[in-house]
């Protein structure tokens, strides 16, 4: 009784079951198959009886399938769950997908009898499976970029592995240019821009790369633009919007037979599409291949997105930048300067300065904010605002870098008082800077630096001098912004005429260090332009990143006897005495009268003051190049303080005869005392018109 009950048992498991069944003897023809096989196949059960099993479906691979069946045979181990592709009826119909499990029939007394089969059709779930990969790496190659060109090559290159024959995929200008995209429905002449071309097997193919066009509106893409949603389109005959989309004869010279089209669309503005072909011999785009188009194009949006806000934010930075750097060569005197900036990041903090200050010298100025974007660009435009205003102030430059470490605290403590939710918040605003302050007359450098390198100073000759700055009493100093407490520090050297001076930021000295730079520089003779443009070059082929800048200057001091000083007595007869002394070097240097005369009334009034409020000695400096500039200095710390005096008041006024005839006047004090100097400016050895 148990044999009948155990067969119509299996006769109700075979007819029951929703799973494909087959029994197949040793020689792999079928012997037994179950409804749910024939359905699978679309024949009846009878047809197919006898069948071998590579006719039993039409297989994409039936010799793998075949192999696969024979090992399990020989060697008895099961196969489970492997997946097969395979047509079924009516043919020609896309190829299904199958999970196909494996095992041998052995009797009791040991031969083989055959191989047992159990067949799924898994096609929904392993397009489901399949979408979610090409997710997935588009996840991790597209995802990982913040470049347009290089999200959309990306693309092209997932999409043309298995899921398209051929992919093209365009952005409208806006992607590049960082602007704000149209809004959806797009207008009927939005142009498209080829970014990135994909063909299968290659990932990455040629194409009209660059080149534009507006979709016609009757085709797919059209219909993409204006429905805002994939479009799928079978192709019949010689359609009229081929001709139009060039890239396609570009892919391989065949026409399509499918073709699916995705835009790229975030918060109902439009970002481009990404199309994609399948040529002859290739099933047409399902349901499942559209909805996973979707779900890609829904994610690569967001990325074109972050992308164009990339773009636009450090446009505005770099423009920012630019703004805040020199414009154009400040004029100077006795120094001829030259500067470069390079910059793998277009919003880096790196910046330089040459400031024309009083008595014939010139600051030098280089330093970089720590980070990057707008507000580091902000930030070094603040600061570089401060230290101009703070050079006018005639500073020593030790003191000019610790009002500049006010400044800066000050921006870093606003910073720290932002809302809680301000990114900004959390990022900290610390800076390094070198000033440096040529002095043509003494024919010195005096520098201080505030936790920047050190400068690089080839005299003449040609001789490396890679000034250690601690072995001439100038310590690293701490960088503006931080809470170290310890003061700034000068040091003074001599500069002797041609020596060429280099000031650059880190990023420059690890490029090439301090021997590399140093050949990039000599001979000494050469264009400053050209020993800075060389420099550059070999930092940007050593790949550095960051902001490499790079400022030269070139000592070529005063033509001639073009400064002289005299030490007075301070008494009543100096006035006159300081009056002559004038008028006799300005006649020796051939200025007129008119000049003459103002700077006799000039030099009277100053030295007039020393004698009734200052203290000796008294010294007396003429200083011609660009400019006359007149200095009167004494030992007194006391600061001049210009009033405007009422008309009966008796003195009061010597100041002020200076602030209407000069043009430019001011105090700069010294350890052992100040100097008050007047300028006038002179062309042609005249007053200007």
């Amino acid at each position: 009784m148990e044999e009948p009950a155990e067969g119509l048992t299996l006769d109700a498991m075979f007819s029951q079951s929703p799973l494909g069944l087959q029994i197949f003897d040793a020689d792999l023809r079928l012997v037994r198959i179950n409804p749910a096989t024939a359905a699978m196949r679309g024949r009846d059960a009878g047809d197919m009886a006898g069948l071998p099993l590579r006719e039993l479906f039409a297989l994409e691979d039936p010799d793998a399938v075949e192999a696969l069946a024979r090992s399990v045979l020989e060697d008895g181990r099961p196969v489970l769950e492997r997946r097969v592709r395979a047509f079924i009826d009516p043919h020609p119909a896309p190829a299904r997908t199958f999970s196909v499990s494996l095992f041998r029939l052995r009797s009791e007394a040991g031969p083989v009898l055959g191989l047992a089969a159990a067949v799924v059709d898994v096609t929904e779930e392993a397009a489901a499976e399949a979408g979610s990969q090409v997710l997935d790496a588009v996840r991790a190659r597209a995802g990982a970029s913040l470049d347009a060109v290089d999200i959309c090559r990306e693309l092209a290159g997932v999409l043309a592995g298995g899921t398209a024959d051929a992919v093209v995929v365009e952005v409208v200008d806006a992607v590049m240019t960082g602007d704000d995209p149209p809004l959806l429905p797009a207008p009927q002449f939005t142009a498209l821009h080829c970014a990135a071309v994909g063909r299968r097997g290659t990932g990455r193919g040629s194409g009209p790369l660059g080149s534009s066009h507006v979709p016609d509106a009757a085709s797919p893409a059209g219909l993409a633009l204006a429905q805002g949603r994939p479009v799928t389109v079978t192709v019949e005959g010689d359609a009229a919007w081929l001709h139009a989309a060039d890239h396609v004869a570009a892919l391989r010279g065949a026409a399509p037979v499918a073709v699916l089209v995705a835009p790229f669309i975030v918060r109902g503005t439009l970002l481009g599409l990404v199309s994609l072909y399948r040529w002859q011999g290739s099933p047409s785009f399902t349901q499942e291949d559209t909805a996973m188009a979707a779900t890609v194009t829904d994610y690569v949006a967001l990325c074109l997105d972050n992308s164009r806000r990339y773009t636009r934010e450090h446009a505005v930075a770099a423009t920012v930048a630019r703004r805040f750097l020199p414009q154009a060569p400040q004029p100077t005197v006795g120094l001829e300067t030259a500067q470069g900036h390079l910059a793998t990041h277009p919003a880096t903090g790196g910046w330089y300065d040459v400031i024309p200050i009083s008595s014939a010298r010139t600051a030098l100025v280089i330093g970089e904010v720590d980070g990057s974007g707008i507000h580091t660009s902000a930030t070094m435009g603040q600061l570089r605002t401060a230290l101009r205003c703070l050079a006018s102030l005639d500073l020593e430059p030790d003191e000019l870098l610790a009002r500049l470490d006010e400044t800066t605290r000050q921006l870093a403590a606003e910073r720290r008082a932002l809302p809680a939710a301000d990114p900004l918040r959390e990022q900290s605003l610390t800076a390094s800077c070198l000033c440096a302050v040529y002095d043509p007359v003494a024919g010195t450098l005096t520098v201080a630096r505030a936790g920047h390198p050190g400068l690089v100073l080839i005299p003449p000759d040609g001789s490396l001098t890679d000034v250690d700055l601690p072995d001439v009493g100038l310590p690293d100093g701490p960088r503006l912004g931080t809470s170290e407490t310890a003061p700034f520090a000068a040091a003074r050297m001599p500069v002797p005429d041609g020596t060429v001076v280099a000031l650059a930021t880190p990023q420059l000295f690890t490029a090439l260090g301090t021997q590399g730079l140093r050949d990039r520089l000599v001979p000494v003779g050469r264009l400053l332009r050209e020993q800075c443009d060389q420099a550059l070059l070999a930092a940007e082929v050593a790949g550095e990143a960051g902001a490499v800048v790079l400022l030269l200057g070139r000592a070529t001091g005063l033509a001639g006897d073009g400064a002289v000083d005299w030490v007075l007595d301070a008494d009543e007869r100096t006035p006159a005495l300081a009056r002559r002394l004038v008028r006799a070097q300005l006649g020796r240097w051939g200025l007129p009268e008119e000049v003459s005369h103002t700077t006799e009334l000039l030099v009277s009034e100053l030295v007039t003051n020393v004698v009734r409020y200052g203290r000796p000695p008294c010294r007396l400096g003429l200083i011609h190049a660009d400019d006359l500039t007149l200095e009167v200095s004494d030992g007194a710390a006391s600061s001049p303080h210009l009033r405007h005096a009422r008309t009966t008041d008796e003195g009061g006024r010597g100041l002020y005869i200076v602030s209407q005839f000069a043009d430019r006047w001011g105090v700069r004090f010294t350890p052992t005392g100040k100097t008050v100097w007047v300028e006038q400016h002179v062309t042609n050895g005249t007053h200007p018109a």
